[in-house]
Protein backbone atom coordinates (compact mmCIF):
# COMPACT_ATOMS: atom_id res chain seq x y z
CA UNK A 1 0.00 0.00 0.00
CA UNK A 2 1.03 3.35 -0.67
CA UNK A 3 -0.22 6.81 -0.45
CA UNK A 4 -0.95 9.96 -2.78
CA UNK A 5 -1.21 13.53 -1.54
CA UNK A 6 -3.69 12.61 1.71
CA UNK A 7 -5.37 9.87 -0.30
CA UNK A 8 -5.37 5.62 0.57
CA UNK A 9 -4.51 3.73 -2.58
CA UNK A 10 -4.57 -0.06 -3.24
CA UNK A 11 -2.83 -1.17 -6.16
CA UNK A 12 -4.63 -3.77 -8.61
CA UNK A 13 -4.37 -7.15 -7.41
CA UNK A 14 -6.13 -9.64 -10.05
CA UNK A 15 -6.18 -12.53 -8.04
CA UNK A 16 -8.20 -10.79 -5.39
CA UNK A 17 -10.30 -8.45 -7.64
CA UNK A 18 -10.95 -10.53 -10.56
CA UNK A 19 -13.66 -12.19 -8.87
CA UNK A 20 -15.59 -8.45 -8.44
CA UNK A 21 -15.04 -7.30 -11.89
CA UNK A 22 -16.79 -10.43 -12.84
CA UNK A 23 -19.83 -9.95 -10.87
CA UNK A 24 -20.20 -6.69 -12.84
CA UNK A 25 -18.90 -4.04 -9.78
CA UNK A 26 -15.64 -2.53 -9.89
CA UNK A 27 -13.39 -2.81 -6.70
CA UNK A 28 -13.76 0.24 -4.67
CA UNK A 29 -10.66 0.07 -2.89
CA UNK A 30 -7.92 0.15 -5.88
CA UNK A 31 -7.35 3.57 -7.06
CA UNK A 32 -8.73 6.95 -5.09
CA UNK A 33 -12.59 6.75 -6.18
CA UNK A 34 -12.29 9.76 -7.91
CA UNK A 35 -11.29 11.77 -4.64
CA UNK A 36 -8.35 14.12 -4.93
CA UNK A 37 -6.38 16.88 -3.71
CA UNK A 38 -7.50 19.01 -6.07
CA UNK A 39 -8.85 19.28 -9.83
CA UNK A 40 -7.26 17.60 -12.11
CA UNK A 41 -7.79 19.29 -15.58
CA UNK A 42 -8.39 16.77 -19.12
CA UNK A 43 -8.75 20.27 -21.00
CA UNK A 44 -5.94 22.42 -22.40
CA UNK A 45 -6.00 25.84 -22.90
CA UNK A 46 -5.91 27.15 -26.53
CA UNK A 47 -6.90 30.02 -28.64
CA UNK A 48 -8.87 30.10 -31.95
CA UNK A 49 -8.52 33.07 -33.93
CA UNK A 50 -10.96 34.49 -36.47
CA UNK A 51 -7.93 35.06 -39.20
CA UNK A 52 -8.33 31.17 -39.16
CA UNK A 53 -12.06 30.87 -38.76
CA UNK A 54 -13.13 33.49 -41.30
CA UNK A 55 -11.63 32.22 -44.42
CA UNK A 56 -12.72 28.30 -43.81
CA UNK A 57 -16.55 29.86 -42.74
CA UNK A 58 -16.51 31.99 -46.56
CA UNK A 59 -15.04 28.38 -47.80
CA UNK A 60 -18.13 26.81 -46.73
CA UNK A 61 -20.56 28.87 -47.91
CA UNK A 62 -20.14 28.01 -51.46
CA UNK A 63 -21.17 24.35 -50.39
CA UNK A 64 -23.03 25.00 -47.08
CA UNK A 65 -26.62 26.49 -47.51
CA UNK A 66 -28.69 26.90 -43.93
CA UNK A 67 -31.82 26.26 -45.81
CA UNK A 68 -29.95 22.65 -46.12
CA UNK A 69 -28.19 22.32 -42.61
CA UNK A 70 -29.27 23.36 -39.59
CA UNK A 71 -26.38 25.67 -38.97
CA UNK A 72 -23.49 27.23 -41.19
CA UNK A 73 -20.56 27.18 -38.47
CA UNK A 74 -17.15 25.61 -37.29
CA UNK A 75 -16.73 24.39 -33.71
CA UNK A 76 -13.85 25.70 -31.33
CA UNK A 77 -13.14 21.89 -30.24
CA UNK A 78 -10.87 21.68 -27.30
CA UNK A 79 -7.39 19.91 -28.74
CA UNK A 80 -7.28 17.47 -25.67
CA UNK A 81 -7.59 14.45 -27.58
CA UNK A 82 -11.10 13.00 -27.79
CA UNK A 83 -12.91 16.80 -26.96
CA UNK A 84 -15.74 17.81 -29.38
CA UNK A 85 -16.00 21.40 -26.74
CA UNK A 86 -14.35 24.47 -26.35
CA UNK A 87 -14.20 23.30 -22.02
CA UNK A 88 -15.85 20.98 -19.82
CA UNK A 89 -19.27 23.34 -19.78
CA UNK A 90 -19.15 25.88 -22.17
CA UNK A 91 -18.50 25.76 -25.84
CA UNK A 92 -17.68 28.39 -28.79
CA UNK A 93 -17.81 28.38 -32.49
CA UNK A 94 -17.98 30.79 -35.14
CA UNK A 95 -20.98 30.95 -37.29
CA UNK A 96 -21.60 33.03 -40.86
CA UNK A 97 -24.79 33.65 -42.82
CA UNK A 98 -24.76 34.70 -46.54
CA UNK A 99 -26.55 38.05 -48.46
CA UNK A 100 -30.13 37.09 -48.04
CA UNK A 101 -30.27 33.73 -46.43
CA UNK A 102 -32.03 32.41 -43.08
CA UNK A 103 -30.90 29.86 -40.87
CA UNK A 104 -34.64 28.40 -39.60
CA UNK A 105 -35.78 29.10 -35.97
CA UNK A 106 -35.29 25.99 -33.96
CA UNK A 107 -35.21 26.45 -29.73
CA UNK A 108 -33.02 24.38 -27.48
CA UNK A 109 -32.83 23.85 -23.64
CA UNK A 110 -29.10 24.69 -23.99
CA UNK A 111 -28.54 28.62 -22.97
CA UNK A 112 -26.71 30.41 -25.56
CA UNK A 113 -25.80 33.84 -26.86
CA UNK A 114 -23.90 35.48 -29.73
CA UNK A 115 -21.24 38.08 -29.75
CA UNK A 116 -21.37 39.70 -33.32
CA UNK A 117 -18.41 40.34 -35.42
CA UNK A 118 -19.54 41.44 -38.44
CA UNK A 119 -23.01 42.93 -39.28
CA UNK A 120 -24.75 44.87 -42.22
CA UNK A 121 -27.70 43.89 -42.09
CA UNK A 122 -27.92 40.78 -39.42
CA UNK A 123 -30.61 40.09 -37.14
CA UNK A 124 -31.66 37.05 -34.99
CA UNK A 125 -35.65 36.42 -34.42
CA UNK A 126 -36.38 36.06 -31.12
CA UNK A 127 -39.49 34.41 -30.19
CA UNK A 128 -41.52 35.66 -33.32
CA UNK A 129 -39.76 39.26 -33.50
CA UNK A 130 -36.59 40.41 -35.64
CA UNK A 131 -33.72 42.23 -33.50
CA UNK A 132 -31.25 43.53 -35.39
CA UNK A 133 -27.48 43.03 -33.98
CA UNK A 134 -24.39 45.88 -34.89
CA UNK A 135 -21.07 44.85 -34.00
CA UNK A 136 -19.75 43.46 -31.08
CA UNK A 137 -23.63 43.73 -29.69
CA UNK A 138 -24.56 40.35 -27.84
CA UNK A 139 -27.62 38.40 -28.18
CA UNK A 140 -28.80 36.20 -25.37
CA UNK A 141 -30.97 33.06 -26.28
CA UNK A 142 -31.86 31.22 -23.20
CA UNK A 143 -33.33 28.30 -22.90
CA UNK A 144 -36.61 27.17 -24.99
CA UNK A 145 -36.20 31.14 -26.52
CA UNK A 146 -37.16 30.40 -30.41
CA UNK A 147 -33.98 31.68 -32.44
CA UNK A 148 -33.41 32.25 -36.47
CA UNK A 149 -30.56 33.95 -37.77
CA UNK A 150 -30.96 35.89 -41.02
CA UNK A 151 -28.84 38.23 -43.31
CA UNK A 152 -30.64 41.32 -45.13
CA UNK A 153 -27.44 42.58 -46.90
CA UNK A 154 -27.43 41.71 -50.53
CA UNK A 155 -23.91 42.15 -50.57
CA UNK A 156 -21.87 41.17 -47.58
CA UNK A 157 -22.23 37.81 -45.03
CA UNK A 158 -22.24 38.62 -41.18
CA UNK A 159 -20.72 36.15 -38.65
CA UNK A 160 -20.59 36.31 -34.55
CA UNK A 161 -18.94 34.18 -31.87
CA UNK A 162 -22.03 31.43 -30.59
CA UNK A 163 -21.36 30.56 -26.59
CA UNK A 164 -23.64 28.09 -25.35
CA UNK A 165 -23.53 25.61 -22.19
CA UNK A 166 -24.04 22.95 -24.61
CA UNK A 167 -21.39 20.79 -22.44
CA UNK A 168 -23.19 20.89 -19.07
CA UNK A 169 -26.93 20.19 -20.94
CA UNK A 170 -25.71 17.21 -22.54
CA UNK A 171 -23.43 15.52 -19.63
CA UNK A 172 -26.87 16.21 -17.49
CA UNK A 173 -28.90 14.32 -20.24
CA UNK A 174 -31.03 17.59 -20.44
CA UNK A 175 -31.01 18.38 -24.03
CA UNK A 176 -34.43 18.69 -26.48
CA UNK A 177 -34.68 20.44 -29.13
CA UNK A 178 -37.26 21.94 -31.94
CA UNK A 179 -37.66 23.53 -35.37
CA UNK A 180 -40.23 25.69 -36.89
CA UNK A 181 -40.42 27.34 -40.19
CA UNK A 182 -40.60 31.09 -39.79
CA UNK A 183 -41.35 34.02 -42.75
CA UNK A 184 -38.76 35.96 -41.24
CA UNK A 185 -39.71 39.10 -44.09
CA UNK A 186 -43.02 39.22 -42.52
CA UNK A 187 -41.99 39.35 -38.88
CA UNK A 188 -41.97 42.53 -36.45
CA UNK A 189 -39.02 44.12 -35.72
CA UNK A 190 -38.07 45.63 -32.40
CA UNK A 191 -36.05 48.09 -31.93
CA UNK A 192 -34.73 46.85 -28.71
CA UNK A 193 -34.96 43.85 -26.51
CA UNK A 194 -34.30 42.57 -23.10
CA UNK A 195 -32.46 39.92 -24.47
CA UNK A 196 -29.78 41.94 -26.64
CA UNK A 197 -26.85 43.78 -24.82
CA UNK A 198 -25.68 46.52 -27.07
CA UNK A 199 -22.04 47.23 -27.32
CA UNK A 200 -22.64 50.83 -26.61
CA UNK A 201 -24.16 50.35 -23.24
CA UNK A 202 -21.20 48.01 -22.68
CA UNK A 203 -18.53 51.25 -23.38
CA UNK A 204 -20.85 53.47 -21.54
CA UNK A 205 -21.08 50.92 -18.20
CA UNK A 206 -17.17 50.48 -18.45
CA UNK A 207 -16.59 54.48 -18.48
CA UNK A 208 -18.97 54.41 -15.51
CA UNK A 209 -16.60 52.07 -13.67
CA UNK A 210 -12.98 53.47 -12.75
CA UNK A 211 -11.95 51.17 -10.26
CA UNK A 212 -10.51 47.89 -10.48
CA UNK A 213 -10.47 44.98 -8.37
CA UNK A 214 -7.73 43.54 -6.44
CA UNK A 215 -6.17 41.64 -9.30
CA UNK A 216 -5.96 45.01 -11.12
CA UNK A 217 -9.03 44.12 -13.46
CA UNK A 218 -11.14 46.75 -14.58
CA UNK A 219 -14.35 44.63 -15.52
CA UNK A 220 -18.02 45.15 -14.93
CA UNK A 221 -20.82 42.29 -15.17
CA UNK A 222 -23.21 42.41 -18.03
CA UNK A 223 -26.94 41.52 -17.59
CA UNK A 224 -26.93 37.90 -18.52
CA UNK A 225 -29.81 36.79 -15.82
CA UNK A 226 -31.77 34.84 -18.66
CA UNK A 227 -28.87 32.43 -19.36
CA UNK A 228 -28.45 31.14 -15.45
CA UNK A 229 -25.67 29.05 -16.31
CA UNK A 230 -23.34 31.53 -17.43
CA UNK A 231 -22.09 34.57 -16.58
CA UNK A 232 -21.06 37.43 -19.02
CA UNK A 233 -18.14 40.30 -18.12
CA UNK A 234 -16.62 42.90 -19.71
CA UNK A 235 -12.73 43.97 -18.96
CA UNK A 236 -11.13 46.79 -20.33
CA UNK A 237 -7.30 46.49 -20.52
CA UNK A 238 -5.44 49.88 -20.64
CA UNK A 239 -2.26 49.62 -22.31
CA UNK A 240 0.77 48.77 -20.20
CA UNK A 241 -1.12 46.96 -17.99
CA UNK A 242 -1.00 43.08 -16.86
CA UNK A 243 -3.96 41.78 -14.47
CA UNK A 244 -2.89 39.34 -11.41
CA UNK A 245 -2.40 35.89 -12.00
CA UNK A 246 -4.74 33.46 -10.51
CA UNK A 247 -6.68 30.40 -10.92
CA UNK A 248 -10.27 29.07 -9.90
CA UNK A 249 -12.95 25.97 -9.89
CA UNK A 250 -14.53 28.18 -13.05
CA UNK A 251 -14.03 27.54 -16.93
CA UNK A 252 -13.34 30.33 -18.76
CA UNK A 253 -13.85 31.53 -22.20
CA UNK A 254 -12.29 35.35 -23.41
CA UNK A 255 -13.75 37.04 -26.35
CA UNK A 256 -11.48 39.61 -28.11
CA UNK A 257 -13.82 42.72 -28.41
CA UNK A 258 -11.41 45.26 -29.38
CA UNK A 259 -7.52 45.71 -29.21
CA UNK A 260 -4.97 43.24 -28.74
CA UNK A 261 -2.48 41.46 -26.17
CA UNK A 262 -2.08 38.36 -24.32
CA UNK A 263 -3.58 36.04 -22.10
CA UNK A 264 -0.78 33.85 -20.45
CA UNK A 265 -2.33 30.34 -19.31
CA UNK A 266 -0.41 27.91 -17.16
CA UNK A 267 2.57 27.57 -19.50
CA UNK A 268 1.35 28.71 -22.42
CA UNK A 269 1.33 32.53 -24.01
CA UNK A 270 -1.43 33.38 -26.51
CA UNK A 271 -1.46 36.82 -28.63
CA UNK A 272 -5.19 37.46 -29.48
CA UNK A 273 -6.66 40.22 -31.89
CA UNK A 274 -10.27 40.95 -32.39
CA UNK A 275 -12.23 37.78 -32.92
CA UNK A 276 -10.21 35.44 -31.10
CA UNK A 277 -11.33 33.23 -28.38
CA UNK A 278 -9.10 32.35 -25.55
CA UNK A 279 -10.14 28.95 -23.39
CA UNK A 280 -9.15 28.97 -19.57
CA UNK A 281 -10.23 25.39 -18.31
CA UNK A 282 -10.63 25.37 -14.33
CA UNK A 283 -8.50 25.73 -12.04
CA UNK A 284 -5.48 26.77 -14.03
CA UNK A 285 -3.54 30.04 -13.52
CA UNK A 286 -3.55 32.64 -15.71
CA UNK A 287 -3.30 36.56 -16.42
CA UNK A 288 -3.90 39.44 -19.44
CA UNK A 289 -1.56 41.57 -20.47
CA UNK A 290 -1.60 44.26 -23.53
CA UNK A 291 0.75 46.80 -24.60
CA UNK A 292 -1.94 48.94 -26.47
CA UNK A 293 -5.32 48.22 -24.73
CA UNK A 294 -7.79 45.91 -25.66
CA UNK A 295 -11.47 44.40 -24.15
CA UNK A 296 -12.37 41.29 -23.39
CA UNK A 297 -15.78 39.83 -23.47
CA UNK A 298 -15.86 37.03 -20.48
CA UNK A 299 -18.21 34.02 -20.38
CA UNK A 300 -17.83 31.29 -17.18
CA UNK A 301 -19.46 28.75 -15.56
CA UNK A 302 -19.25 30.67 -12.19
CA UNK A 303 -22.93 30.39 -11.48
CA UNK A 304 -23.06 26.75 -11.62
CA UNK A 305 -20.24 26.42 -9.28
CA UNK A 306 -21.72 28.97 -7.28
CA UNK A 307 -24.95 26.88 -6.72
CA UNK A 308 -23.33 24.31 -5.36
CA UNK A 309 -20.96 25.91 -3.58
CA UNK A 310 -17.93 24.80 -5.28
CA UNK A 311 -16.74 27.97 -6.56
CA UNK A 312 -13.18 28.92 -4.89
CA UNK A 313 -10.43 31.10 -6.10
CA UNK A 314 -6.65 31.09 -5.30
CA UNK A 315 -4.45 34.46 -6.04
CA UNK A 316 -1.26 33.14 -7.47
Amino acid sequence: MNTQGDVLRLEVDDARDDAVIEAGFLPGWVGEGGLRPEPLQDFQSHCWRWKDGKPLLQEAATYINPAKSERRNIRMANPAPGKRTSLSTLHCSYQMVGPGQFARAHRHTVNAGRFILESDGAYTTLDGEKVFMDENDLILTPNWVWHGLGNESESHSVSWIDFLDDPLVSHLQTIFFEVRNEQSSSLPVQDSSPLQIKWADVKRWLARQPNFDPLGRHRIELPSRPIPTMRLLAEDLSAGRQTGRSKSTANRLFMAADGAGVTAVGDNRFDWTRGDVVAVPAWTPFHHETSSGGILVEINDEPVKEAFDWYRTLHV
